[in-house]
């Protein structure tokens, strides 16, 4: 009996010393870091710009892999089954986490299957229609709605994503009904905005910012509660009447349930670091985003209450993704 404890602490002690030595050797090569939506989409954008740094920071190679689909789902899957050794983190948001954890009762993995390591910004999101759409208003947009029930049309990176759930909002919030058109990605829904074949999309501005610049979208409305530094000119939806209309979309870092606390300290400390760069709060600021950072605890508990708000949303709104 006592030969046996002492093999038990043993391996306990060994897998503990391993660990410490992981992490203090760690990384000693390429971390890859999957973005589960389409390039060009904010988590992608802001990926890549943290990434750079990183690497810089660490001398080994930092890989965005985007892999698409399902509401953020399969790389969300992905990361989840990966080995826990801090060479693979995802790119966590509502859509790959909360919004599954509330809607897909049939995914491959639950919030427990993560540490969340930080809370790396947030973004409101920005109501955007053609250049030549005849409103010029949410107000305008509102009446039209009205005038042509389920005749207009409202694009998503995919069905119980972030903009799904914010149209779902707006046509309780606004009285209207605007069908809702899923997409696999934000990026083709833009596109399709700008093409005619939908009519509007509620995004980040980091998603939009270049089309924007070129003239062929215009924003009626921000989800935040004040007016975007980048863009003070854009009346806040509350402002135009919309009420209870102050939603934000965030973004962090997460990596698989069981990885060295060691790992994850020394990921959370580097990328505070990083967000404190003055070039990147200019970047973000430039994008329409607010960098944020904070500990894991800080990051969990913020997920821990989104799930909360949805689930009513989605009983209020009759949310499904069967469409």
């Amino acid at each position: 009996m006592v030969f046996q404890l002492i093999k038990v602490l043993s391996a306990v002690i060994s897998l503990c010393l391993s660990a410490q030595v992981l992490a203090q050797d760690y990384p000693n090569k390429p971390v890859r870091w999957v973005v589960p939506y389409s390039a060009g989409a904010s988590n992608d954008v802001v990926a890549r710009l943290l990434a750079q740094k990183l690497s810089q920071k660490w001398g080994q190679p930092v890989v965005i892999e985007n892999r698409a689909g399902a509401g953020g789902a399969i790389g969300a899957s992905m990361v989840a089954n990966a080995l826990p050794d801090g060479y693979t983190l995802l790119m966590t948001n509502p859509g790959s986490n909360a919004i599954q954890h509330v809607l897909n009762h049939n995914a491959s993995y639950s919030n427990e299957d993560f540490i969340h390591v930080i809370l790396l910004g947030s973004a409101p999101l920005m109501l955007s229609v053609r250049q030549d759409f005849p409103a010029t208003s949410v107000n305008e947009l509102i009446a039209i709605a009205k005038a042509t029930p389920g005749l207009l049309t409202g694009g998503s990176s995919g069905a119980g994503g972030s903009s799904h759930f914010a149209l779902e909002l707006f046509n309780l919030s606004a009285g209207v009904e605007i069908r809702h058109i899923p997409y696999k990605g934000a990026a083709p829904a833009v596109s399709d905005v700008v093409g005619r074949q939908i009519t509007l999309i509620f995004t980040t501005p980091a998603s939009i910012f270049a089309l924007l610049e070129a003239n062929k979208l215009k924003v009626l409305g921000v989800s935040s509660a004040t007016r975007l530094a980048a863009f003070p000119n854009v009346p806040t939806m509350i402002e135009q009447g919309v009420r209870d209309f102050n939603d934000k979309i965030w973004f962090g870092a997460s990596v698989p349930a069981a990885t060295p606390p060691n790992i994850v300290i020394k990921l959370n400390h580097d990328l505070q670091d990083i967000l404190q760069m003055q070039d990147i709060k200019e970047r973000f600021i430039a994008l329409g985003l607010e960098t944020e950072g904070g500990s894991p605890e800080k990051f969990t508990q913020l997920i821990q209450a989104d799930i909360k708000r949805l689930r009513q949303l989605v009983k209020t709104a009759n949310i499904k993704t069967d469409e």
